[in-house]
């Protein structure tokens, strides 16, 4: 799936790390406000602070045309 995004100009693939999940919503809706975009479902290592969540954007494609869903209650781990 990587190769999409190193053979497509316009698209990107954004992690993001967070304190907390919150923090992290907060980076995935204004990243949603700007571009195009999906998120995965928040992760959380077991003994390791921090919570991480990758997300796909289209920079050819406004926030009109899309966004993501609220993502803070689907932590995994």
């Amino acid at each position: 799936m990587s190769e999409i995004f190193e053979q497509t100009p316009g698209l990107v693939r954004i992690q993001v790390s967070a304190a907390d999940t919150a923090t992290a919503q907060e980076a995935v809706d204004r990243i949603s406000q700007l571009w195009l975009s999906s998120a995965y479902p928040m992760k959380r290592t077991p003994g390791v602070g921090g919570v991480h969540i990758q997300v796909d954007a289209d920079l050819r494609r406004s926030p009109e045309e899309g966004g993501v869903a609220d993502l803070a209650s689907s932590v995994d781990g």
